[in-house]
C-alpha cells in the first residue's frame, strides 16, 4: 500500500512540475499556485522611479568599475594562459 501511495504521490508531482515547466505559475491548475494578483493585472509596476532625493544625487566621480574580488583570479587565469599559450609556440617553432 505504501509503494502505491507513493507512485501515485511521485506521478501528481511528475504532472505538476510539468504544467509550471509548460504552462507557468500563474495558469497551472487554474490559477491555485498564482501569485495574489498577477503582474500582468497590476495597474502599476512595483517599481515606480526614482525618488526625488535620488534624482538630487550626483553622478559618481570615476566611471571606472569598482575593482572586484574575482580579478585577481583573473588576471591569474590570464596569466597562466599566456604562458601556457607561449610554450606552445615555441614548441611548434622548436618542432620545425
Amino acid at each position: 500500500m505504501a509503494r502505491a501511495f507513493g507512485l501515485v504521490l511521485l506521478l501528481i508531482s511528475l504532472y505538476i512540475g510539468m504544467e509550471i515547466y509548460t504552462k507557468g505559475i500563474e495558469h497551472t491548475l487554474g490559477g491555485a499556485f498564482a501569485p495574489i494578483q498577477p503582474m500582468s493585472q497590476r495597474e502599476t509596476p512595483l517599481a515606480t522611479g526614482l525618488t526625488p532625493a535620488a534624482g538630487l544625487a550626483d553622478e559618481p566621480a570615476s566611471p571606472d568599475r569598482p575593482v572586484k574580488i574575482t580579478d585577481a583570479v583573473r588576471n591569474r587565469v590570464s596569466a597562466d594562459l599566456a604562458a601556457g599559450a607561449g610554450r606552445l609556440e615555441q614548441e611548434a617553432a622548436s618542432a620545425q
